[in-house]
């Protein structure tokens, strides 16, 4: 009787889009990050060698367009 109490209460996650790519590893372009969740073991050590975040970018030209507005 309980699990079909909360079986009916039961709440689903609403589904959500799939979520494109941000950023590529420049030395093997097919490991990606979405910029969600953890940061990939790719790409923390060449943040902490001093390389920005944007250095990643898939699309550059929108960083650059950033910088100049």
């Amino acid at each position: 009787m309980a699990s079909e109490v909360t079986r009916l209460n039961y709440k689903r996650r609403r589904p959500y889009p799939p979520v494109r790519p941000k950023y590529r590893n420049p030395k093997n372009p097919a490991e990606t990050w979405s910029g969600r969740g953890r940061q990939p073991r790719w790409l923390r050590p060449q943040l902490r060698s001093g390389r920005d975040l944007d250095d990643f970018l898939i699309d550059q030209a929108s960083a650059q367009k950033r910088q100049t507005n």
